[in-house]
């Protein structure tokens, strides 16, 4: 507590401090003294300054008005809840653009994931509930039908080096937020993913919910319909089983 105090006296302006020490009422002289040997401490809150006047050697104090005691620091825990709330968006996602699914030909998998997750983190996670293999380049689109004209845009290329420069209008998955793209629930997105196959999914938020606690890691909440295979067998390989 005294280096506290001490600190916060110390931080006062040096010809401020002069001032002070050398205007401290002594009851022995009766007049303004100097005070010496001084420490600091806290008394009602306050930083008072206990020594003896340079003059007859009587204790002293002086009152440092404007010096108050400053709040503990926050603790882990409490700062933790200082924070924003962190909310979890739930999408519904489909595969092949099946929107709305039917009851004979459902694929679906109810996603939950932090909205502070990058793009290129809820991409990963998409293959994988889907049991993808990451490792295609993709993008996420507002226009289904002709993705490349899409005004909307949000490409892995944009991070690579060594490819072409995207379009102007197109943006970072690494850099971008789900919450900066998704705003509210029923918005909707394509992800295509490998430009090869051109795997298509559709991207809906259903639902944003506050976090009970700060959890990062995305969860499949419903998995509704086996997924295809990413690399089924050609038909080499089936002719080469038969023989």
């Amino acid at each position: 507590m005294a280096q506290e105090a001490l600190k916060i006296w110390m931080e006062v302006p040096a010809d401020i401090r002069s001032k002070l020490l050398s205007n401290v009422w002594c009851p022995d002289c009766r007049t303004a003294v100097t005070i010496c040997d001084y420490n600091a401490e806290f008394s009602g809150g306050v930083v008072v300054l206990h020594g003896f006047c340079a003059t007859c050697g009587h204790k002293v104090a002086r009152v440092l008005e404007g010096c108050q005691k400053r709040p503990e620091k926050e603790t882990k825990k409490s700062s933790q809840k200082a924070k924003r709330a962190l909310n979890h968006f739930i999408f519904n996602v489909w595969l092949y653009g099946d929107y709305p699914p039917t009851q004979t030909n459902r694929i679906i998998r109810k996603i939950q994931i932090a909205e502070t997750k990058s793009l290129y983190n809820f991409a990963k996670v998409i293959t994988q509930a889907f049991d993808f293999y990451f490792d295609h380049c993709f993008g996420f689109y507002n226009d289904f039908n002709r993705p490349q004209d899409s005004k909307k845009a949000y490409e892995l290329f944009y991070d690579l080096d060594d490819v072409e420069p995207p379009a102007p209008h197109v943006k970072s998955v690494k850099r971008t937020k789900i919450q900066q793209v998704f705003k509210q629930p029923g918005d909707k997105m394509l992800f295509l993913f490998d430009y090869g196959d051109g795997w298509q999914f559709t991207v809906e938020l259903e639902e944003i919910k506050q976090a009970e606690k700060w959890d990062l890691k995305p969860v499949i909440l419903e998995s509704i319909g086996k997924a295809p295979l990413q690399y089924p067998p050609c038909e080499d390989e089936f002719e080469e089983d038969e023989t």
